[in-house]
């Protein structure tokens, strides 16, 4: 183990494995998304910098904040879910519209019938 050529070898190949870790490290860490912002995330700022709020004050702002945001996302989810009930009679409608036009005007007559087996399926096309 007294050979010079041995200990510069592994010098530098330890040398090129901290160099790769702290590459990887460092990419890895350029990469990763920035926290997220709320949607009221500027106008709390603009609250907090205008009216000189307090840590406790601020604190209190972000959670009422946080809150309503909540709550406005709860209120669309509860919207959309009776937008697309009102509208599942005409999406039914739609479907089967253009499943009679495939079935009617694309397929050739040999090969409807097992279209009409597809179409009786759960999930037909994948």
């Amino acid at each position: 183990m007294n050979d010079l050529r041995l200990w510069i070898t592994v010098l530098a190949l330890t040398a090129f494995a901290a160099g790769a870790g702290v590459g990887v490290w460092g990419t890895a860490r350029s990469l990763r998304e920035p926290p997220a912002r709320g949607t009221f995330a500027d106008y709390e700022t603009l609250l907090a910098e205008r009216f000189q709020l307090s840590p406790e004050r601020r604190k209190h702002l972000h959670h009422l904040l946080e809150a309503y945001e909540k709550d406005l996302q709860e209120i669309q989810e509860r919207r959309a879910a009776d937008l697309l009930a009102s509208m599942e009679p005409d999406l039914i409608e739609r479907g089967r519209y253009y499943r009679n036009l495939i079935h009617d005007k694309v397929l050739p007559e040999h090969q409807r019938a097992e279209f009409r087996h597809l179409a009786l399926q759960p999930n037909p096309v994948r």
